[in-house]
């Protein structure tokens, strides 16, 4: 029963947004694209999930929500390319309100991802979402998460390379933003500030270990939110 008021809930979200006829846009369509590789044991994935949902229900992410106006956002959780990554449906957050059922969706989901660290696959995906005809955006960001490199070992399929992924990205006009765990990884923000990111003012951010994920990625979410200028001067005074 709460699964399907759920449902109905977030369609109703989705609906206000892109009614039939309408060309309005939302003012940020973001996607949060997960990693979900061989890596990442099942207590660190159910930590991102519960880190992601508290961060959806914080007092400054949400006070930045309503400062974005309209926000549509969705989340995929990436691994293996040789396998579908996982998605989730479009929310819409207008004013603040309509974080909750995103929230719940991405705690209630169930872990279907696993294998190599194919960054490309999961960006490929989280693309695929915002080339969606029905949405409109003034901005489209991308955040990915990641605990390594893009794995280079022969593959029997895969969606896209992480080179494919970023000129894609690039002829989007998509921004690619990244949070890093470098616990064992010790050039990983390195990595992916030259490999991974994409647009003028993208950004990574790196920790150290899980156990500060909460607090990084609610960071990361209110300077995603915030006008380009006031995302610069907080980039200027850290």
């Amino acid at each position: 029963m709460r699964k399907n008021l759920l449902c109905i809930v977030s369609a109703l979200f989705l609906v206000t947004i892109w009614p039939a006829g309408s060309n309005a846009c939302v003012d940020i369509a973001l996607v949060l694209a997960v990693d979900g590789s061989g890596s990442i044991n099942d207590e660190e994935y159910a930590f991102q999930k519960s880190a992601i949902a508290a961060a959806f229900r914080d007092r400054e992410v949400l006070a930045a929500l309503r400062s974005a106006r309209t926000v549509a956002v969705s989340a995929v959780f990436w691994g293996d390319g040789e396998f579908a990554s996982q998605k989730l449906d479009w929310f819409i957050i207008k004013g603040g309100k309509g974080a909750e059922p995103f929230a719940q969706e991405v705690e209630s989901s169930h872990r279907i991802v696993f294998g190599n660290t194919d960054i490309g696959s999961g960006i490929w995906t989280a693309l695929d979402l915002l080339s969606n005809p029905k949405l409109c955006a003034t901005r489209s960001i991308v955040n990915v998460s990641g605990d390594g490199k893009e794995t280079m070992a022969p593959k029997r399929r895969q969606v896209a390379s992480l080179y494919q992924a970023r000129l894609r990205a690039k002829e989007m006009g998509v921004t690619v933003n990244a949070l890093v765990i470098s616990n064992e990884v010790a050039d990983l923000a390195s990595y992916y500030s030259t490999d991974v990111l994409v647009g003028a003012n993208a950004f990574v951010m790196g920790i150290g270990q899980y156990s500060d994920y909460s607090a990084a990625i609610r960071r990361k979410l209110i300077r995603e939110l915030s006008s380009q200028a006031v995302a610069s001067l907080m980039l200027n005074t850290r």
